[in-house]
Formats: structure tokens, sequence, C-alpha cells
């Protein structure tokens, strides 16, 4: 199926009009447009490098996975047989026709109230195969205008600054630092865990501090003062709305560090070789029953 702008430009399109909002991020999380400023809209004597301007317009908003993301389309003076419809570019599946959706996906709906020039499609718990281009198209006696608004669904990442290890002495503080970013709304919470077990309100261990400032890049931070041989393992930094990420801490004796990494490094270097070696029989067994 394809949609194509039909009829003229004349005085009848008068009954459509666009406005292009600008992008903020409510404090709930929700992204939507917010603003006064307007495109100019087809009247009388307008000319039409205007109306090519307001028709086949587009915006751009952001949204995060799993949020809710609302896209704006404001029609002013909708006659009685106009029609608003929300069109996926991807597959042209027509999503709505004024307020009725036609989609099994109930994450989709048009919220529109009496008398509201807006006809906005909401996208709830959005994933990663909404991204793309959505038409508003606004159907009138003389032909069809359109609106686009491209989606874009970012996924927030988080990392631990360091390496894979990181190596402290016996009595020194370990500091680590988790980065949330690609994040529109900030996370809910950031825990972190050694080996299995949170230790954000670690009252029985004591002198640990967790330090959180929320924000577009999200850091947080752990202190644990006094370290010893069982704060050794492996710490997770865990966000609301992130994939955790990890680091493992080694806590030894200034003299028994290099050790430490030297037996970490033979460890690997034994499991190279054996394999090595297992992979050099196995080739001399074919070699010689391939010979036979």
């Amino acid at each position: 199926m394809k949609w194509k702008r039909t009829g003229g430009m004349g005085i009848q399109l008068a009954a459509a009009v666009f406005w292009m909002l600008p992008l903020i991020t409510s404090s709930t999380g929700d992204i939507r447009h917010h603003g006064a400023s307007r495109a100019r809209g087809w009247r009388a004597g307008t000319q039409q490098t205007v109306e090519t301007a307001a028709n086949n317009s587009v915006s751009n908003i952001t949204a995060q996975l799993g949020g809710t993301a609302y896209l704006h389309c404001l029609v002013g003076h909708l006659s009685e047989r106009g029609q608003v419809s929300w069109i996926r570019k991807r597959d042209w599946h027509i999503l709505s026709s004024g307020k009725f959706t036609y989609t099994n996906d109930e994450r989709f709906q048009v919220l529109h109230g009496e008398g509201s020039e807006d006809w906005t499609l909401q996208i709830k718990f959005v994933q990663k195969r909404d991204n793309g281009t959505y038409e508003c198209q606004v159907s009138t006696r003389t032909g069809i205008v359109s609106h686009y608004v491209r989606l874009q669904i970012v996924v927030p990442e988080a990392f631990i600054l360091g390496s894979g290890e990181h190596h402290v002495d016996l009595g020194s503080v370990i500091h680590l630092i988790c980065i949330v970013e690609k994040s529109p709304t900030p996370p809910q919470y950031v825990f972190w865990y050694h080996n299995d077990r949170m230790i954000n309100y670690d009252a029985t261990r004591g002198g640990i501090t967790v330090e959180t400032e929320p924000g577009a890049r999200t850091q947080s931070r752990l202190t644990v003062r006094g370290a010893t041989l069982k704060d050794s393992g492996n710490y997770t930094c865990s966000a609301s709305n992130t994939e955790p990420a990890s680091i493992h801490v080694f806590v030894s004796e200034g003299s028994n560090k290099m050790a430490a990494i030297l037996r970490r490094n033979t460890s690997a270097i034994h499991g190279i070789t054996t394999s090595a070696t297992c992979l050099l029989l196995l080739g001399t067994a074919l070699m010689h029953y391939g010979l036979r």
C-alpha cells in the first residue's frame, strides 16, 4: 500500500494546521513535546513556500527503552469530514484512525481530549523495534497533509571505571565509580553488590558509603574503608534501567600484590597451554588414523 498527498494546495487546506513543539523530558521520565512555537498555517493569501513548509514537516523525539513515548500531532480547525490517522512507515501499518486503534498491540493508544487540537499517539513500554518514523496523516476534502515524527529509542548503559579488575592494599580504601549513560531519565536507584550481597546499607561491615549523583550521566561512587582480605571478590553496580556492570577486586598485602597478579596470569597461561596441548594430541591422532 502506498500513501501519497493528493489534490491541490488551495484555500481549502486552511482546514489543517500543524505545530511543531520543542522536545523536553517530563519529571516522570516520559518523553513529551512542550512549548508555544507554531509553524505558519494555511490561510488566504499565503505563499506556496509557506504551505510546503507546513505540510510534510518533521519532528524528532527520543524515548528510553521501556519508557513511554508521546508522538504529538496538532491539527487546527478540523472539519467534520476530516480524519486524523497515524501510520507506521516501516510496514505502512495504519495504527489508528480518529480515536480508534487498528493493532493488536495494546501498547498503542491515541490520546485526544474533546475540543483539543492535539492527536497524540502514545506508545507504552517502548522497544527497540519501535524505532523509526511515524506519519500523522490528515484527510481533507482536497487531499492529504502529513506530519512526520522520527522516534529514536535509546538503551541506557552502565560501566565501572577501570579495567576488569582492581587491586588494593590491605587496610586501604576501595574506591569504585559506576557510570550510567545514554539515559534520558535517571535511574530510580543504583545498588552495589559484593558477590551476591547488596551492600548499600550494610551496617554489619561498616565503613561503606554510596553516593549517587543522578543526571543525564549518572555517577554512583562506592567507598569501602579499611579493606580486608574478605573484601576481595566481585563488585556489581546494578541500576534500575540497565544491565549490571561488574569488576573484580583483589585485596592483598603490598608485598603480595604482584604475587596475586602473577598467580592470576599463570593460571590463564596454564589454561591456554592445556588447550593447545589437547589440540595438538587430537591433530596427531587424526593424522595417525588418516594414514592407516
